[in-house]
């Protein structure tokens, strides 16, 4: 009989596992974990935040185990007190890097201490860089030497004084070439990196919808016979929304709707400065804006299938946005931007303005072209399959 391999993934602490409440690290890790269900020789243990819903959800899972981490109530009452004061007191970009200080440090520990009590055949660090820690303290470094990855998903800004632990780590694994480049140079030249190109569940994004599905959630959403150009993503300045606000209030469409999925921090109490600037922008555009808020996971194939255009004016460095990829699974027509990482993703059938120069004006100049019908946008199949980032992913951790 074959040796089982186990994996233990570490979430990176702020929101659950399963992903119950959202999350684009935890969901592209869903899908590695769904992938491997039926798998005879590799098996999973995932770090989490205890969460109810996320428990609930585990039983229901196959072929992996879960160490759940409850955070004291003094912790998560502590965290609460510390972004209020942060929020009001300070002006700082990041302000959701506050939420979840103590809780996360808390959960560093805990995992730590697992990871030296059990012998884990392979330890995956998911992006958060804080996470390093779990292998700097009890020497997890040396007892895994070899055997830990760290999977980056956007840009880090500090890993908080573990850049040795991560340049010895077995590889660095980035979602694009792009992100791996926003590494110092010291950590380029001394580590080995690899590039796992993100992919979602095509079965579940590419579907149909019949006349009468169509009509129940137009209802759902208040969407009525309207055309419907769709923004999905976290409510952060370099997301481009506040721009897109904008270009859709120079156009003002009388026959479409903007529909924005999405909040501040996924399904949390956070409520951002920004995120309450852009209610404020779109005051007079009522009838042709809708927030829908945070949105399960599980919906958003339907919603990709209601979208007529989906549009990601990325204008920060994004190193590879979900909404792309699950767009261009979808078959959905998509215009964005050749920000950080976009651009080793789309193909020339998607519009890709520079996200540096008026991106406004072309905005309202591709978008209003599009809903006018002079300019057809075309979709195209992925070609991609999600066994096929799963597989990757195997190989890299060389258990195949």
């Amino acid at each position: 009989m074959s040796k089982i391999h186990e994996i233990a993934f570490v979430i990176p602490g702020a929101l659950p596992f399963p992903p119950v409440k959202g999350g684009a690290v935890e969901n592209l890790v869903e899908s590695l974990r769904k992938c491997n269900e039926g798998s005879l020789n590799v098996k999973f243990t995932f770090f989490s935040i205890f969460d109810k819903a996320a428990y609930e959800a585990a039983k229901q899972t196959k072929n992996s185990n879960y160490v759940f981490i409850k955070i004291p109530a003094i912790i998560k009452a502590t965290d609460k007190l510390i972004y209020f004061f942060v929020k009001k007191f300070f002006k700082k970009k990041k302000i959701t890097s506050y939420r979840y200080i103590l809780q996360r440090i808390f959960f560093i520990y805990k995992v730590a201490q697992n990871l030296r009590r059990v012998n884990y055949d392979r330890v995956v660090l998911e992006n958060h860089g804080s996470l390093l820690y779990c292998m700097r303290l009890f020497h997890n470094n040396e007892k895994y030497k070899g055997r830990y990855y760290y999977h980056i998903h956007n840009i880090t800004p500090s890993f908080y004084g573990c850049e040795n632990i991560l340049v010895n780590s077995a590889a660095i694994i980035g979602v694009s070439s792009y992100v791996l480049s926003t590494l110092p140079d010291d950590i380029q030249k001394q580590s080995h990196m690899v590039v796992l190109k993100n992919k979602v569940d095509e079965k579940k994004f590419h579907i149909t919808l019949n006349d009468k599905q169509l009509r129940t959630y137009r209802q759902k959403y208040g969407l009525g016979d309207k055309k419907i150009v769709l923004f999905s993503g976290r409510l952060y300045k370099d997301k481009g929304i506040k721009e897109l606000l904008l270009a859709w209030k120079k156009i003002n469409p009388k026959d479409a709707i903007l529909l924005i999925v999405g909040g501040a921090y996924y399904k949390s109490d956070i409520k951002s400065d920004f995120e309450m600037e852009l209610f404020n922008l779109v005051e007079s555009l009522k009838n042709s804006v809708k927030f829908t808020g945070f949105i399960n996971y599980s919906e958003m194939p339907v919603v990709y299938t209601l979208a007529d255009l989906v549009v990601l004016p990325s204008t920060g460095p994004d190193a590879a946005p979900l909404t792309v990829i699950e767009t261009i699974t979808a078959g959905r027509p998509l215009i964005t931007t050749n920000s950080g990482g976009i651009p080793e993703y789309v193909k020339r059938e998607n519009i890709v303005i520079d996200h540096k120069k008026r991106v406004v004006d072309n905005l309202v100049r591709c978008i209003s072209s599009f809903l006018n019908g002079t300019y057809t946008i075309k979709s195209y199949e992925s070609g991609w399959k999600l066994e096929d980032f799963y597989n990757d992913f195997i190989n890299i951790l060389h258990l195949s």
